[in-house]
């Protein structure tokens, strides 16, 4: 009996020593229980299809547990729309994938936007952006303080020539399985290239879209293409004034005098003459112009090139950015979506080999792509030296004027001299101020 309470009291002890010296351990929440982080990401229902935004983003949402992911198809796209929410503090979504400089202009400037200029790190460095689309994407700060980047551009297109293979082989213009690029800006030379296009195809040589629109880029992009630059040395306005100008112009007119040009008014009709497969060359971006295989079903029915020098001078360029509202109190995990989804390879590949939508890293330029990939080196040269149409305070006021004066210019309506001279004396009290920051 005296040897049981002695091992009992010894079990006691053991016991209650090991009790007190043990910490308490508090169970582990259930994985369920954990904080998750909610990012709401919006985007029109374009860019859902034409980059398949959804599919990535699920993928994206299965490799972070730790994000609940809600997609919101916005039927509102113009940004100035959330200004009223934002100066209460709130936002309904944490990034918005589209929006064009002119659409984005308003929120930028009014500061609603957070920099992203944080994203410039391992493959996104700035060196590995397509030059001109990189650009669009760049503006003044809205305290002068300098330049930063509030909006990022994700996708982008460049105006360049198409031009139909079939038509181009008719005219002798195709050696050694590349299309002959027009020889130069001499007069003869020029268009001797376009009237032996013209004999070959029944709707044209070269068709170009004369809205109020496109006209801008019509007139500025060979001008960047001839010079370098396509805008006053003095910073207000397009180029009006230099004998660039003047030559650009004339030939304008007389293509269009001689049955050269097939010039339109609207983008409708202009992509109607292009897809009849019945006109020669096409200026209008890139995209517009891949519209072609959508009739004929064969890429290889189109090459491109570019005005003389526009592989060293650059065209124009129009881009979508992505973007984060500065009211967001996700901009940690919005900025790793975008970094992880909106610059994927994948994705950005993606909405190329689907839509024509042109990647904005050089590298997706490269191995991935899976049509015109003999195409890519030209497009690429062309759309990483080019630049946007700058962000002018009083754009929109600009274009009222231009179109009055450059496409009767351009349909022969009205002396290349008289329209220039028109452009220059009504555009004096207007704002040239650039949202945009230069090099």
């Amino acid at each position: 009996m005296k040897k049981f309470l002695l091992l009992a009291l010894a079990v006691l002890f053991v016991s209650s020593v090991f009790a007190g010296g043990q910490k308490e351990v508090k169970k582990e929440e259930p994985a369920a229980a954990k904080e998750v982080k909610v990012l709401r990401v919006a985007a029109p229902p374009w860019i859902f299809k034409k980059f398949d935004l959804e599919e990535f983003s699920i993928k994206w949402a299965k490799n972070n547990p730790n994000v609940k992911l809600e997609l919101i198809r916005a039927d509102k796209w113009s940004a100035p729309t959330y200004i009223t929410e934002w100066e209460q503090g709130t936002t309904p979504f944490d990034v918005f994938v589209g929006g064009s400089g002119s659409m984005l202009a308003p929120v930028i400037k009014g500061n609603w936007t957070e920099p992203m200029d944080g994203i410039f790190t391992g493959k996104l460095v700035k060196e590995n952006f397509v030059g001109g689309f990189l650009a669009a994407g760049k503006y003044k700060k809205p305290d002068g303080s300098g330049a930063n980047y509030p909006v990022l551009p994700f996708m982008g297109e460049v105006a360049i020539i198409g031009v139909n293979t079939d038509i181009m082989k008719k005219a002798g213009l195709w050696q050694n399985g590349k299309p002959v690029p027009i020889p130069s800006w001499n007069e003869e030379e020029f268009f001797n290239w376009f009237r032996k296009l013209g004999k070959a195809a029944d709707l044209g040589a070269h068709v170009q879209i004369w809205d109020r629109e496109f006209m801008q880029y019509n007139y500025a992009g060979p001008i960047m293409a001839m010079t370098g630059t396509f805008t006053e040395k003095n910073g207000k306005g397009f180029d009006i004034t230099s004998d660039a100008a003047r030559k650009w112009l004339s030939y304008l007119q007389k293509m269009y005098k001689e049955g050269l040009g097939a010039w339109t008014t609207s983008d409708e009709e202009g992509y109607q003459k292009w897809k009849t497969g019945a006109s020669g060359s096409f200026y209008a971006a890139q995209g517009h112009i891949m519209e072609l295989v959508g009739v004929t079903k064969d890429e290889s029915d189109i090459a491109y090139i570019g005005w003389p020098g526009a592989e060293e001078n650059g065209s124009i360029i129009w881009t979508h950015s992505v973007w984060i509202p500065k009211v967001s109190k996700m901009k940690e995990v919005a900025m790793q979506y975008i970094r992880e989804v909106v610059f994927s390879k994948e994705m950005q590949q993606w909405s190329f080999n689907n839509y024509g939508k042109l990647p904005v890293m050089k590298e997706y330029y490269g191995e991935g792509i899976t049509w015109f990939q003999d195409q890519m080196p030209t497009i690429l040269a062309v759309a990483d030296a080019s630049r946007p149409i700058p962000l002018y305070a009083d754009l929109q006021k600009y274009l009222d004027i231009l179109v009055k004066y450059l496409p009767e210019a351009a349909f022969g309506r009205m002396d290349v001299d008289k329209a220039l001279d028109s452009i220059q004396k009504e555009v004096q009290a207007l704002n040239f101020t650039d949202l945009r920051a230069g090099e």
